[in-house]
């Protein structure tokens, strides 16, 4: 139940651009320990929408956004009670947000993406190491990290729940 809290922080991505309009098939996938085993989960709605096609980085903009409810860990009775306001409290905070405020190259097709993720309530800046690759026919995003999950008050403090929520985001936004 609490590896959904994290899911809802991985799918947080809706790029929009300034003149590039982009669909986008995005995998938000989340894990979690709970009972010393994986507990693996995806956000069925998310979005994004990007403009990365130009050559001054400073220009990108990546936002996103992620439907709480939407929620799948393949057990409706744990994806009920992740809504519930015992952790997203969904009702409340339908969706959860993510906004790159600066992109930093480190090496080909690699940025240390500085981003402003915003779960329930609390919005908490870090650096997301991402993958960008921008061909003829699209953009190709990749981006693992970690969060603490009771830094967003999604749930509360357990021996038996991992406070460490593992995200990852694939995305690949074909030019229209």
């Amino acid at each position: 139940m609490k590896i959904i809290l994290i899911l809802i922080t991985s799918l947080v991505f809706t790029v929009t651009g300034f003149a590039l309009e982009t669909k986008a098939n995005i995998a938000v996938d989340f894990k979690i320990r709970n009972l010393r085993m994986n507990v693996d989960g995806h956000f069925e709605k998310t979005s994004i929408t990007t403009n990365f096609t130009s050559q001054d980085i400073s220009q990108w903009v990546l936002y996103g956004n992620v439907a709480v409810n939407s929620i799948d860990t393949d057990n409706k009775k744990r994806d009920t009670h992740l809504n519930s306001d015992d952790y997203f409290d969904s009702t409340t905070y339908p969706e959860t947000r993510i906004k790159a405020t600066n992109f930093k190259k480190t090496s080909k097709n690699k940025y240390d993406v500085t981003v402003n993720l915003t779960i329930k309530k609390t919005t908490k800046s870090s650096t997301v190491p991402m993958e960008i690759i921008n061909s003829k026919e699209g953009t190709n995003l990749k981006a693992y990290f970690e969060i603490n999950r009771l830094d967003f008050e999604v749930g509360d403090s357990s021996f038996v729940l991992s406070d460490t929520v593992k995200i990852n985001i694939s995305n690949t936004l074909k030019k229209e």
